[in-house]
């Protein structure tokens, strides 16, 4: 009887261990729940960025956005990124079989509004090619543009946003294309989705402004050696360098008094002058310290001087870009005539973009060839990018 009470005793203790037992090998929900947000705050806490920056903001984005974005393509390897010299960050993905090509590439701009930007690009075309233009849309939230073309076939495809984004007190526009190369199949619906990825995993900050302390130096007086066969400006993007002697190379329509080179820091040319009858002829090339020509255009269109004409797309010789005139006539009946020009300079594989200018001084109004000079500068230029 007390044999069958202590056996019965045994097996009810059994249970019991075999129950905690069970229930220890569940975790309860709540320190699961825990767990994956522990997880996941780590992952975040790891995931790597990359940034560019201009002097109001910073623009971060994930050095890998492949957990947010994966291609539908099969074959396509893993996403790279990278930030460029002109400070725009680049991703790509590729398929090395069949030469596929799915890239991306993001940058800040110097203009005002997305608006702007779109009008600038818009005034390339005519009123009979509405197609071209970029048209206002509503982009993850944002004000935006946005534009899809062709790229000469439909293997070629590129998808582009102009997006107002505000930070704090100032507006700042983000420059978004998504390029697709070599696309066999001639299926765009990946471009879309990757712009999502981006702007919904992008961050902006403000830049805050640093107060600096001024540090007296003494300047030391640039010595230019007047001897020398060459004149050469320097900046912190490029060397240009110049023959000194003009009429080495280039021959003008008309007899001047004087003929000079001249150098100022990053500024080189040429002074071409006369007294009977007056006139005065004025070259000058440097480096603009906008990264794109884009930017340079819009940053100087919304920066005229009086008198200035906006700039217009212009081809100068070989050497695409924009150009503008600006007319002024003085009190003592000379009048200056003066055309800027931003252009895209090839060195290479490289581009750098040339600022110059050409003004005429004297009473004629008359410009014939003067354009000739600057052009035949141009081709004697040698740039050497920093």
């Amino acid at each position: 009887m007390n044999g069958n009470k202590l056996l019965t005793g045994f097996l009810v203790l059994g249970m019991g261990l075999s129950l905690v037992a069970c229930s220890s090998d569940k975790p309860e929900p709540k320190k699961e729940e825990a767990k994956v947000a522990e997880k996941k705050k780590e992952k975040k806490k790891e995931e790597k960025q990359i940034d560019t920056k201009d002097r109001t903001a910073k623009l971060s984005v994930p050095e890998d956005l492949s957990p947010y974005f994966t291609s539908s393509r099969e074959g396509v390897g893993k996403m790279e990124s990278m930030v460029k010299d002109n400070g725009s960050i680049v991703y790509k993905c590729l398929n090395e079989e069949n030469k596929y090509e799915l890239n991306a590439e993001i940058k800040l701009l110097s203009s005002s509004s997305a608006e702007k930007s779109a009008d600038l690009q818009n005034s390339m075309y005519g009123e009979n090619d509405e197609d071209k233009k970029y048209k206002p849309c509503t982009f993850e939230g944002f004000d935006a543009y946005s534009h899809t073309i062709n790229l000469g076939t439909v293997e070629n495809t590129r998808l582009h946003y102009y997006v107002d984004y505000p930070v704090e007190d100032i507006n700042k526009v983000v420059s978004i294309e998504i390029n697709q190369k070599n696309d066999k199949e001639k299926d765009t619906s990946d471009l879309e989705p990757f712009a999502k990825a981006i702007i919904k995993n992008m961050k902006l900050e403000k830049v805050k402004e640093e107060k600096k302390e001024e540090v007296k130096q003494d300047v030391k007086e640039e010595k230019v050696d007047e001897n020398s066969k060459e004149i050469v400006g320097e900046s912190s993007r490029a060397k240009l360098t110049l023959p000194r002697d003009l009429t080495s190379f280039y021959t003008p329509s008309e007899k001047y008094d004087t003929i000079k080179g001249n150098q100022d820091k990053g500024n080189i040319g040429y002074t071409l002058s006369r007294k009977d009858p007056d006139r005065s002829i004025y070259v000058n090339i440097c480096t603009d310290s906008s990264d794109t020509l884009e930017e340079a255009i819009v940053f100087h269109n919304e920066h005229l001087s009086k008198g200035e004409e906006p700039f217009t797309e212009y081809t100068l010789g070989e050497y695409s870009g924009y150009r503008s005139m600006s007319y002024h006539n003085y009190w003592n009946s000379a009048n200056d005539t003066t055309y800027r020009y931003k252009l895209n300079y090839p060195v290479g594989d490289k581009n750098v973009i040339l600022s110059c200018s050409v003004t005429l001084r004297d009473n004629s109004d008359d410009t014939t060839g003067l354009e000739d000079i600057l052009l035949a500068a141009l081709q004697q230029l040698k740039v050497e990018i920093k």
